[in-house]
C-alpha cells in the first residue's frame, strides 16, 4: 500500500501515468477488487480520491487523456508535451465552424461558456434540459473527447447542492462531492507551459512514445495514444 505523497511521487518520476502505461501496481485503481486501495476512507490511502485531490491542489493533471480511459495522470514536467502533441492548431470555434468539431463536443464547449466557473457534469445535461440515457451518453463521450485534444479538463471539487440551495448529502451526513471541469487555459499553472520548449506534434508525440516504453505494462505503449491520435488527425 502506498501513500498519497508516494503516488504523486512515482507519477512525477514515471511523467505521466494510465492503465497502458504505469510503472504503479495499477490494482490500487481497480476499485472495489481484492487488494484495492479504494474506499478505505483515508484520504492518504484511498487511491479513489487521488485523482481530484490532485487536480484541486493542481500536483498532477488527471482526467481521460489516454484513449479516453480514466484514471489518466500526468505530471507537470510532461503536460506541455501532451498538450503539443495533442491539441489540434485551430480553435475550438474554428473547429465547430469548419465543420470538423461534434455537435456534442460543441455543446460541451457551450455550457463552459456559459456558465463561471467549474462545471459539474449533471449542468451540462441539465443546461439542456436532456434526460435521455441515449443523449447523456453522446455529452459523456463528447466530455472525453474535449478532455483528448486538452480543451477540458478535471480541474476541482464541486459538493452537490439541492434545488433549495442546501448542500446536497449521502445518508450518513457526508456531503456528495462530484467531479468539476474546466478549461485547460483557466487551469493549467502558467509554470506548467514553459518546463518545456513548445514542439511540433510529431516531435511531441516521439518523447511521449519513449517515455511510454520505459513504464509500459501492456506491450505496445503506442497503443495508449491510438483514439487521442485519430482524434487529433481528424482536425487537421
Amino acid at each position: 500500500m502506498i501513500t498519497y505523497d508516494e503516488f504523486i511521487g512515482k507519477v512525477c518520476e514515471a511523467g505521466f501515468r494510465s492503465r497502458f502505461t504505469s510503472c504503479i501496481n495499477p490494482n490500487i485503481f481497480v476499485y472495489g477488487a481484492e487488494g484495492s486501495q479504494s474506499y478505505t476512507g483515508d484520504p492518504e490511502t484511498d487511491a479513489g480520491k487521488w485523482g481530484l485531490r490532485a487536480a484541486q491542489e493542481k500536483k498532477l493533471a488527471y482526467g481521460h487523456f489516454f484513449n479516453g480511459s480514466p484514471d489518466g495522470f500526468i505530471a507537470p514536467r510532461f503536460y506541455s508535451v501532451f498538450v503539443d502533441a495533442f491539441r489540434p492548431r485551430m480553435t475550438v470555434e474554428e473547429r465547430y465552424a469548419s465543420g470538423r468539431l461534434g455537435e456534442y463536443e460543441w455543446m460541451v464547449w457551450d455550457v463552459f461558456n456559459a456558465l463561471d466557473g467549474p462545471v459539474e457534469w449533471a449542468q451540462i445535461w441539465q443546461q439542456y434540459g436532456i434526460r435521455d440515457a441515449a443523449e447523456k451518453r453522446k455529452l459523456d463521450a463528447a466530455l472525453k473527447n474535449l478532455q483528448m485534444t486538452f480543451d477540458i479538463t478535471v480541474s476541482n471539487v464541486v459538493r452537490g447542492v439541492l434545488k433549495n440551495g442546501e448542500p446536497a448529502r449521502y445518508k450518513d451526513g457526508s456531503p456528495i462531492i462530484g467531479i468539476g471541469y474546466g478549461k485547460v487555459d483557466d487551469w493549467v499553472p502558467p509554470e506548467w507551459m514553459e518546463l518545456n520548449p513548445r514542439m511540433e506534434h510529431r516531435e511531441a508525440l516521439e518523447m511521449l512514445y519513449r517515455q511510454a516504453e520505459k513504464h509500459s505494462n501492456a506491450g505496445d505503449a503506442k497503443k495508449a495514444f491510438a483514439k487521442s491520435i485519430k482524434l487529433y488527425k481528424s482536425f487537421c
